[in-house]
């Protein structure tokens, strides 16, 4: 009796891991359903796009009036760390982000999703769209976001914002889109007012600013600029439409690769050839005004932005595969990328601007006592033309800015003043140091005729 009462206490004993054991056996598919059932839309649009989102920092200066403190490295008021976000728009290292996240930044810095920190350069600024695209050399490619076509919201659908807000790295936060055609003034861009706005009810805070809203489909239909600080809920985004519209002119994919297709296209809606140069590579494509493009070496157009992001990181004699529509019949063209001659920034200063440069070396920046070393020299102002200025150019003075972008080098120059349309004026910024003095120019000069 005492033994069978042993084997039904060990059997019992036994009983639960056995029961364990089945359970843990029928686990993985309660587990899988369980996933499933929770993996909503804005699970799946943070999973795939996350690693999309980088966090910008570095040293900034913040003040309401021009500052030498951006510039020069000598003793004075303790920077900010600016914090900030982005998105990556082409696998080559091309990110969006904010204009008042990047003007005043004195060295950029962008940190990916695997903790890696890269320097970062400002390509363009458009300040009264609060717009700014920076560039880094990623080791492999990144993850570049789809844009959603513009104009194609609904008010009311889902959206999800994936930022950085107050350094706290990926931020989800999901909501509605609340309205459109909306307007603001933001407190980062004095005197600037920004429209047609899009507006959600997603959570936004200090250092979402740059931050992609995703639809359910995972398609990116704009980007955070501000919030309302008096209230709660109420946050502001660039939409797909305007970020279209800008990026082919911030890119400026021919001009910086100095290469040149001879023909325009449309920037909003079906990329259509608007017009074309006479035996330009275009025209020798086979291609003609009126032609939708629909794909470049077999990545698909949707707009204007998509072509001019297919033109990136090609050199002159490359040839591209151009799918194209016209009328109802699809065709394929071979276009022939040709030459563009570099613009001259030595020449397009001195004959626009008056003012005679060389390069900046090391022993200037350093005796400028320069944060950063780039920009050139001026050495000679031609005479006549700034004289009425109280504070005009002198030679020995550093030409550090060009339109909020610091140019690299002459070449760099030639980018920069070629792309500005004639009759608008150029916004530069000059430094000099004397007798331990630190002085910053700030000028607006329109091209001479």
């Amino acid at each position: 009796m005492k033994r069978l009462l042993r084997v039904s206490l060990a059997a019992i004993a036994i009983l639960p891991a056995l029961l364990a054991a089945g359970a843990l056996a029928q686990k993985p598919k309660t587990d899988t359903r369980r996933v499933e059932l929770r993996r909503t839309p804005a699970v799946e649009v943070f999973s795939k796009w996350k690693d999309s989102v980088v966090y910008l920092t570095g040293p900034m200066i913040r003040s309401t009036v021009p500052s030498t403190a951006e510039f020069f490295a000598l003793p004075q008021k303790e920077n900010v760390i600016n914090l900030g976000s982005g998105f990556v728009v082409h696998p080559t290292g091309y990110i969006l982000t904010n204009a008042h996240a990047t003007e005043q930044v004195i060295s950029l810095k962008v940190s990916l999703s695997d903790g890696r920190k890269l320097p970062a350069e400002l390509i363009t600024v458009v300040h009264h769209q609060d717009l700014a695209l920076v560039k880094v050399k990623p080791p492999e490619p990144l993850a570049a976001v789809e844009l959603a076509a513009a104009g194609d919201l609904m008010i009311g659908e889902p959206v999800i914002v994936i930022a950085h807000p107050h350094g706290l790295l990926h931020t989800c936060t999901a909501g509605t889109l609340s309205a459109v055609d909306r307007a603001t003034n933001p407190s980062g861009l004095p005197g600037v007012t920004l429209r047609g706005l899009i507006q959600t009810d997603a959570s936004v805070n200090a250092g979402s600013s740059g931050g992609p809203w995703f639809n359910v489909l995972g398609e990116a239909i704009g980007m955070t600029v501000s919030r309302k600080s008096d209230s709660e809920n109420i946050a502001f985004g660039v939409p797909a439409a305007t970020i279209r519209n800008m990026l082919p002119r911030m890119l400026d994919a021919e001009r910086r690769y100095g290469i040149t297709t001879g023909m325009v296209v449309s920037s909003l809606g079906p990329c259509k050839v608007v017009s074309m140069g006479k035996d330009s590579p275009a025209y020798r494509s086979g291609l003609h005004a009126g032609d939708q493009l629909v794909a470049i070496d077999g990545k698909p157009i949707q707009s204007g932005s998509d072509f001019h992001f297919g033109l990136v990181g090609h050199k002159p004699g490359e040839k591209l595969k151009i799918k194209f529509r016209r009328g109802e019949r699809f065709y394929t063209a071979t276009l022939t990328l040709a030459n563009r001659n570099k613009p001259d920034g030595a020449a397009l200063l001195r004959e626009k601007y008056g003012l005679t440069a060389v390069p900046l070396d090391r022993e200037k920046a350093k005796a400028t006592a320069l944060r950063v070393r780039r920009g050139v020299v001026i050495t000679k102002v031609l005479g006549g033309l700034y004289d009425r200025l109280e504070n005009p150019p002198l030679p020995g003075d550093v030409l550090a800015r060009i339109n909020y972008i610091r140019p690299r080098d002459l070449d760099h120059v030639g980018i920069l003043l070629d792309r500005i349309p004639p009759g608008q004026p150029a916004e530069m910024v000059l430094l000099r140091l004397r007798n331990n003095i630190a002085t910053r120019v700030d000028l607006t000069v329109t091209a001479r005729e």
